[in-house]
């Protein structure tokens, strides 16, 4: 874990002790080693901080350019952030991701709904999360939050005046890929991906048309 990540985590939390409040639940299901991708619901632009925070293992995440401006852009690059084009990802993004799962102590964190949630609810999951899965043969670590919504704007990053919950579900893997993928194979599989998020969600912020049943994900058992 780098320091820079250490310096931001500690004001993190130091600020919702002051502010706010921040619960963590199912740190025990973190990985202790190997690499891994973080998968979560999108509710908030301080997400990527709590997500963070609750994992554990300084996690790398893309996010949109428009982000990179000063003086967020130093906040962003301290937690591992790394710009990307939404609208033409290229080819370089995916080599980055590569890389970062190519160490053996690496992480990635991912929102597969691809934006912010702005009915709380959970949205359909894009495909990005599923291919990159497979493609790295990775496992992958649900995550929940509520309560994050209430963060507005990055003034409110750091008065957090909210009571945020964080789940950690436990970690699974893809399995019985046929020989041949395609994209309905992709989706399927991402739909899988967002039950397992939704299954440790409150019943609120949850979103029946993600159902499905576990055919191409298996739970790991520690």
């Amino acid at each position: 874990m780098s320091k820079l990540f250490k310096i931001c985590d500690s004001g993190l939390k130091f600020t919702f002790s002051l502010f706010g409040s921040l619960e963590i639940e199912g740190k025990e299901n973190v990985p202790k080693k190997g690499s891994f991708i973080t998968v979560a619901n999108h509710l908030s632009i301080i997400d990527p901080a709590l997500c963070a925070s609750a994992v554990g293992r300084d996690p790398k995440f893309l996010a949109k350019k428009e982000l990179f401006k000063f003086p967020f852009n130093i906040l962003l690059k301290f937690y591992g952030a790394h710009p990307i084009n939404r609208t033409r990802p290229g080819s370089s993004a995916i080599k980055w991701v590569k890389e970062q799962l190519g160490s053996k102590e690496s992480s990635l964190l991912i929102f597969p709904e691809g934006t912010r949630s702005r009915d709380l609810k959970l949205q359909k999951g894009l495909n990005g999360a599923t291919m990159i899965a497979i493609d790295t043969d990775s496992i992958i670590l649900p995550v929940s939050i509520v309560g994050s919504e209430k963060c507005k704007n990055y003034l409110q990053f750091l008065f957090p005046k909210m009571s945020v919950k964080i789940k950690i579900g436990k970690p699974f893997s893809i399995v019985n890929l046929p020989d041949k993928k395609n994209k309905d194979l992709y989706q399927i599989i991402t739909k899988e991906i967002m039950q397992r998020i939704s299954d440790i969600l409150p019943q609120t912020y949850r979103n029946n048309e993600n159902e499905s049943e576990f055919r191409f994900t298996r739970t790991i058992e520690s």
